[in-house]
């Protein structure tokens, strides 16, 4: 029997476009492995990039390792840290019986993060309250009031200014699992940050809770912002929570958001409309009800359908559409991560989509466009085309300096 195990560190980080931002992942691992005396270490990614974690894992197990510690180079718990990583880890593991792995947990609030976080704070406070003090905001939080705000697809361009400024004066936000953590830079550092995401197959903060918090704060006097992903009143649930306002005497305004069933296939290069494709929309949801049953079959007659919340149910959802008369030759899109930097995109005929998906590994959250104007991505692909050609630039500048 061996008396020694033989360790191995993988160091998994997200995935980005962004040349350096992998660079960044490869370097941490790099300095771990070296500050921890760790000899033998790999970084993966969990997209986008290579190795993915399963060829980390493999590469690891090939050089000797017979445990395996799984680092995840994200700060906080949240989606991927609970739910992606574990599952792709657990894959790889099947793949090499007798092999051990453990995942470290996130490192959140570790005192040397905070000590770091502080000294970061202190290096841009200063230059904050100038910008904000000079920018003249036109919208101002009122006490006692929630305001049920929608803070869009997740580019932080896309942010309204109204929603920017009633972030800047809340004393209190609430934000949901879908909320790009950049829009939460405009809430005052004495705010209280309070997350009731809600994740699919995972943690769920019950409605009931939630509208209990926004009654409670705004009975204290306080300024409450409710941040949600997209629009508040376009599957957001910002209907149901402003009934609950209204019957315990809360003031309430609505800050519309833009949805991500406009925004991302705009980023895709996929117009909801067009003259010689499509002069109809329908938005529907696709997670399943109770029974079972989407929500397809009554929504068939638009030229172009927009689906949310579907990605887990598309092999039922084209089912369905098929099933209902849509020919298998349909254009169809599913966009991942649209309007952020590591959007990604995959098109193919509506009787392909599903297994052309499944074999990328799209997984929510992503938007599912089905229509003749999906044609129109290969010229108006604009967005990652952008992002293309700037890590060509950089990758083109980093060869001139060598």
């Amino acid at each position: 029997m061996r008396s020694e195990v033989t360790r191995g560190v993988l160091v998994v980080g997200h995935g980005s476009r962004r040349r350096e931002a992998n660079d960044d992942v490869r370097e941490a691992a790099r300095r771990i492995a070296e500050r921890g005396r760790f000899p033998l270490f790999e970084a993966a990614f969990l997209e986008i990039e290579d190795p993915n974690i399963g060829e980390g894992f493999a590469h690891l197990v090939k050089r000797g390792a017979d445990e395996v510690i799984v680092h995840p180079y994200f700060l906080s718990p949240g989606r991927h840290t609970r739910g992606d990583i574990p599952v792709e880890v657990r894959e790889a593991a099947n793949h090499h019986p007798g092999i051990n792995y453990r995942i470290t947990e996130p490192l959140s609030a570790h005192p040397l993060v905070i000590e770091a976080s502080v000294e970061r704070l202190f290096e841009t406070i200063d230059c904050r309250s100038s910008e904000k003090t000079s920018s003249g905001a036109n919208y101002h939080a009122q006490q006692g009031t929630v305001y049920l705000v929608g803070a869009g697809p997740g580019d932080p361009g896309l942010l309204t200014i109204k929603a920017r400024d009633l972030l800047a004066s809340c004393d209190v936000v609430i934000y949901d699992n879908l909320v790009n953590p950049e829009m939460l830079s405009h809430v005052p550092f004495q705010a209280e940050r309070i997350y009731v995401g809600k994740i699919g197959g995972g943690r769920q903060t019950p409605q009931d809770q939630i509208n209990h918090l926004l009654i409670k704060h705004a009975q204290t006097g306080a300024r409450v912002v409710r941040l949600k992903g997209g629009d508040p009143f376009l599957f957001g649930r910002g209907g149901e929570e402003a009934e609950a306002l209204r019957r315990a005497g809360v003031r309430f305004e609505v800050v519309p958001g833009i949805s991500s069933a406009l925004a991302v296939p705009a980023y895709a290069g996929i117009p909801l409309t067009h003259r010689d494709f499509s002069s109809s929309v329908t938005v529907v949801s696709g997670s399943r009800a109770r029974d079972g049953a989407t929500c397809i079959n009554a929504n068939l007659s638009a030229d172009t359908i927009v689906i949310l919340m579907g990605v887990t149910n598309l092999r039922a959802i084209v089912g369905d559409l098929i099933a209902a008369g849509r020919s298998i030759e349909t254009p169809a899109a599913v966009i991942r991560w649209g309007t952020y930097e590591g959007q990604q995109t995959v098109t193919e005929t509506l009787g392909k989509i599903a297994v052309e998906a499944e074999r990328v590994g799209l997984k929510a959250p992503a938007v599912i466009i089905v229509g003749e104007v999906v044609r129109l991505r290969e010229r108006l692909n604009w967005f990652e085309e952008s992002l293309e050609s700037i890590y060509d630039d950089e990758l083109e500048a980093m060869f001139a300096i060598a």
